[in-house]
């Protein structure tokens, strides 16, 4: 089975609740799935809304992208996620960062997740549950990414 990696991400209502409610539903969706400590990160794109909780889960799957994609945004809907603006507040936010080493693009999902490389909430969890990952897109292995990017990244903080 692929394994896959899911960025989780929260800045509205219940932080923690819906944090939580998406670990027990990835529990149940993936095999293995093990999660990143919970990080605070400033908002990217739109800034003028509240700081965000980020957590990343690794884990194993016998189901395809797509399908995955479609589960991530029913249970975006069941926590009460609605149109908005691109980038903003949002009680729970599933994105798929890769599936094994799969490159693809569509116009609904891109594998890996286009914009990884530019999200310190994603790359710092990320390198707690798989150091050792290599973007098959540009050959760089996730602490290369880290190290050449972190300068300019946005501010993020584990929660102790």
């Amino acid at each position: 089975m692929p394994i896959v990696a899911v960025a989780l991400g929260t800045n509205v209502g219940d932080r923690e609740g819906h944090l939580r409610k998406a670990r027990t539903e990835l529990e149940a969706l993936l095999k293995n799935p093990v999660f990143s400590r919970v990080y605070e990160s400033e908002p990217v794109g739109y800034l003028d809304q509240p700081w965000f909780l980020n957590q990343v889960c690794v884990g194993e799957t016998p189901e395809l992208p797509l399908a995955l994609l479609y589960k991530f945004k029913m249970l975006e809907k069941a926590a009460g996620r609605t149109g908005g603006p691109r980038f903003g507040p949002r009680p729970l936010d599933l994105d798929l960062l890769f599936y094994g080493s799969w490159v693809m693009t569509s116009t609904i999902l891109t594998i890996p997740h286009p914009r990884l490389q530019e999200r310190s909430f994603v790359i710092r969890p990320l390198l707690e549950l798989a150091p050792n990952w290599v973007d098959p897109c540009s050959g760089q292995g996730l602490k290369e990414i880290w190290e050449a990017n972190k300068g300019r990244l946005s501010r993020c903080y584990p929660l102790v």
